[in-house]
């Protein structure tokens, strides 16, 4: 009987430590993903076509629309690692002016012909992500992520005077610092939302370097 007593008030005094350490290892995953929707608001941004005079005033929000997918590393409980990708897409359409070179007499004409500007901007970045992991089903998190960012525009004019297409492409240093949380919604599914602020440099080789400032949101999808 004292082996018996003995055995129950080893087991009694494991438990807690033997379901604690059961609980940590349970509640959280090694990896999750993420997919969602992004929207951005940017400053404006100058972008340089060898057709045509630098386009100014332009930025990657206008009409547009994106998306945004992470590979995050559970470390621990409350550390992660985070790969991040992001793609925004935006379209502008202005009036482009045209100088004929070629004249009797200056002032030469000014044609005036609709240009369209396609800007997109992509993300390419990674780093620390710090969750606070709790008995609810809102965890919250914060992160700063760094890597690089690349960004395209097309420009595009049609009419009478000159039909035009030329591209400018641009890649520099990009960083990003996010703020939101994941709220569970079954065991292998949550929601996910957070605001963000990043800045990228991705100004033309020709043009003085710039810097696209951004803030936003991203929602969607988080698989664990």
């Amino acid at each position: 009987m004292q082996d018996w007593s003995r055995t129950l008030l080893l087991v009694a005094c494991c438990a807690p430590w033997t379901l604690g350490q059961d609980t940590d290892t349970r509640t959280y995953p090694k990896i999750e993903y993420f997919a969602g929707y992004s929207a951005i608001e940017t400053n404006n941004h100058t972008f340089l076509f060898s057709e045509v005079h630098p386009v100014a005033g332009l930025d990657y929000d206008e009409g547009g629309w994106g998306v945004e997918s992470e590979v995050i590393g559970n470390m621990s409980r409350y550390f992660s690692i985070v790969g991040d990708f992001s793609a925004h897409l935006s379209s502008n359409t202005f009036p482009a002016d045209f100088t004929t070179k070629t004249c009797a007499e200056p002032p030469c004409a000014t044609v005036t012909q609709t240009g369209k500007i396609n800007p997109e901007l992509f993300d390419f970045l990674a780093g620390p992500e710090f969750k606070w992991r709790n008995r609810t089903r809102f965890t919250p998190f914060v992160n700063a992520l760094f890597g690089l960012a690349h960004s395209t525009a097309t420009f595009n004019t049609t009419g009478s005077f000159a039909t035009i297409s030329s591209t400018d492409a641009e890649t520099g240093f990009a960083m990003a610092f996010d703020a939101g949380f994941d709220l569970r919604i079954t065991r292998r599914v949550s929601f996910r939302g957070f605001l963000t602020r990043s800045e990228a440099f991705v100004g033309s080789d020709v043009l003085p370097r710039q810097r696209a400032d951004a803030v936003g949101w991203s929602a969607g999808v988080l698989f664990h």
